[in-house]
């Protein structure tokens, strides 16, 4: 075990030693403010303090996590032997030239996105803004690296210390915001939808809508089981993610009351692994997200526990509060839609810690890496340049051995129109996450 001594215990220290030491590094450790108890201790000790303490192993504490209010942190960005960190020091006492807890309290806090920024179109925390894309940082899994420069330092100074490393997991999702392209739908919708493929000249999609109507043709969107058969030689558990919402503005499935609809969602939901997709509208309205939730719930027989945000829209903290309070305890929601890579440096879970309270919660924080839309509409990629950065990507999470969650929607693997080719694409990324 390794014993910390701090002059002052908080619940921020404790949350991030907790995640950094036994979460990341596998490792057991306790703290404790008492100096006699700290000297008397024969095995493996560290100092987290401001100043040194009689050249014992010592690392240089920022600050951060001895204050419990939210305060304009601007922390530079620097390079110490090709490793970007941050809250660097130039104390040569310091066992490390920077606090490696409170860089990774700042990251997987989400400190940065508290602070006043400006938003993109759906009001969500724009990467330009984050020290990740400032840093040139957000492709590598930071907060992992320097947990193993923190453990290489600790191995050096006590042999035996025991780390228990974590290992590799795929976890694929799946976002069904549109559950069938034609059917299913009113009378209104379907004459709109014809409408608008008269306006564009896309006859063809008039033709198909017919051909599915008719029986003759699958609905583009009905991929349900093709993706369990994709995922069955893997034994992979999948999760979906239902947006069980109205009709309106950028919340667009078909009706909750589709006979077709209720019965999929029960049919995904046979190990219970179906998540709420929160609509847009809900972001911002919270009796609208209780009224999905429960009416999710009511549909599956049982509470749900899982979900992400349609269009990955954060806001925090008050988007974690909400979902604390409907009794969710797993997120998928903390990843960019613009960028691949990793928003918070990790790719593992975490609790939720909540600033604006200073204390540490419920929810459980699944990170994604990859997503379709990423690739194809915001990088505008080919399958071959998305393979490649997906490569990137996997190669990443697997060498820290972490939690891969890949976001993936059944639309985009109907293999026609825009998506045509991506099965391909969808197929070589589980090949790959799977191995």
């Amino acid at each position: 075990m390794l014993l910390i001594f701090s002059p002052l215990l908080s619940k921020r220290l404790d949350y991030t030693l907790s995640f950094f030491l036994k979460d990341l590094l596998g490792l057991s450790w306790s703290a404790t403010i008492h100096l006699d108890e700290y000297r008397a201790y024969p095995g493996p000790k560290l100092v987290y303090a401001p100043a040194p303490l009689d050249g014992e192993p010592f690392i240089e504490a920022s600050g951060l996590l001895f204050d419990n209010h939210l305060l304009p942190v601007s922390p530079v960005v620097k390079s110490i032997q090709g490793v970007p960190v941050i809250f660097t020091t130039n104390n040569p006492v310091s066992i490390l030239p920077f606090d490696p807890f409170a860089a990774a309290f700042y990251m997987v806090s989400r400190y940065e996105e508290y602070q006043n920024h400006q938003t993109d179109l759906y009001g969500r925390f724009l990467v330009t803004d984050s020290i990740a894309w400032k840093g040139k940082f957000l492709d590598r899994p930071i907060v992992h690296e320097w947990a193993g420069i923190l453990a290489s330092r600790l191995l050096q100074r006590f042999p035996l210390l025991t780390l228990k490393p974590r290992t590799y997991k795929f976890l694929p999702t799946i976002d069904i915001d549109h559950a069938y392209a034609y059917g299913n739908r009113s009378l209104i919708r379907v004459l709109g939808g014809i409408g608008r493929s008269v306006a564009h000249g896309r006859f063809g999609d008039i033709l198909e809508r017919f051909n599915v109507w008719a029986g003759w043709s699958a609905d583009p969107y009905d991929n349900y089981a093709y993706i369990r058969e994709v995922h069955r030689p893997y034994g992979h558990r999948l999760c979906y993610f239902v947006l069980f919402a109205g009709y309106g503005g950028n919340d667009n499935n078909i009706p909750v009351t589709s006979q077709a609809f209720r019965s999929l969602v029960q049919h995904l939901d046979r190990d219970r692994t179906v998540g709420i997709h929160p609509s847009l509208a809900s972001n911002t309205d919270p009796s609208l997200l209780e009224s999905e939730y429960f009416g999710l719930c009511q549909l599956l027989g049982h509470k749900v526990t899982l979900s992400r945000q349609h269009f990955l829209k954060l806001s925090f903290p008050i988007t974690y509060q909400r979902l604390v309070c409907l009794g969710i305890t797993d997120d998928f929601s903390m990843g960019y839609a613009s960028h691949l890579g990793f928003r918070a440096g990790v790719a593992m879970p975490f609790p939720f810690f909540d600033l604006s309270k200073n204390e540490v919660t419920s929810l459980i924080v699944h990170p994604i890496a990859l997503m379709d839309v990423t690739l194809k509409d915001y990088l505008r990629l080919n399958g071959e340049q998305a393979l490649e950065k997906t490569a990137a990507v996997v190669a990443a999470v697997k060498s820290v051995n972490g939690e891969l969650v890949s976001l993936w929607h059944n639309e985009s693997l109907g293999d026609k129109g825009r998506w045509k080719g991506w099965r391909q694409v969808y197929e070589e990324m589980v090949r790959m996450a799977s191995s």
